[in-house]
């Protein structure tokens, strides 16, 4: 397992830029998709007292050592990947023994969630320049309605999340 961590960038273009260049980072490395994965934690980049988010962005690769030959080739599509996202661009490799990473993967459900596990919301009625658009008005329709659920109760589909993610 590789992993790409950020920091210093904001925890939402980190997923934007993740959907970009996830892939060709992969093949830089060589490896499948799904043995790289991306992280991001709410923390900043600080200079003198300044917060530094995407002006400064750092990236650290937690690796197998066997992966060092791949350096040169991921730096380039990050960099690249990355120019768009913050000013500066700062990134170093930390190589780990392969002996030294263990995971725990529960084979009852996917191992990544992807855009097809996404729910779909109609917001296609939604205006919130209406003259009786008030944001604290409570919705008293059936959130229920067209959910694949019928009046009796009878399931018809997936009805929880574990089912959803079994169900794909």
């Amino acid at each position: 397992m590789i992993i790409v961590n950020f920091t210093g960038l904001d925890l939402f273009l980190i997923g934007e830029l993740n959907e970009k260049c996830h892939s060709n980072v992969a093949k830089a490395f060589n490896v499948k998709d799904e043995d790289l994965i991306f992280t991001a934690s709410d923390s900043f980049v600080f200079y003198k007292g300044h917060e530094q988010t995407s002006f400064n962005l750092v990236i650290r690769i937690d690796a197998p050592r066997k992966y060092f030959p791949y350096e040169n080739d991921v730096k380039k599509v990050l960099f690249e990947a990355c120019k768009d996202y913050s000013i500066h661009v700062r990134l170093y490799f930390s190589y780990f023994d392969e002996n030294s990473y263990y995971e725990s993967i529960n084979k009852s459900y996917v191992e990544f969630l992807e855009s097809s596990h996404d729910v779909g919301i109609d917001d296609s009625n939604y205006n919130e320049n209406r003259e009786d658009y008030d944001e604290d008005d409570i919705y008293l329709g059936n959130i229920f309605e067209d959910n694949g659920i019928d009046d009796d109760n009878n399931d018809i589909g997936p009805t929880n999340f574990d089912d959803i993610l079994k169900n794909n």
